[in-house]
């Protein structure tokens, strides 16, 4: 995924962070470096490594 310049739909894009961020960690990339490769911050590399799958539940759970 990571040599993949495809454009990647709105609603795709939660998984493909997840996926890219996963893949970073792979390669022992630091939190710091994978957030400044996703555009993101730490926090939010943390939940995207930790969030196994959450980010779909989240987006496929109906709005009240």
């Amino acid at each position: 995924m990571l040599d993949d310049t495809s454009y990647i739909e709105p609603d795709d894009r939660p998984a493909a962070w997840m996926a890219l961020a996963r893949e970073y960690e792979a390669r022992n990339w630091p939190r710091h470096e994978i957030a400044y490769a996703l555009c993101v911050d730490e926090p939010t590399v943390d939940c995207l490594l930790a969030a196994e799958g959450a980010v779909q539940r989240e987006a496929a759970a109906p709005v009240q």
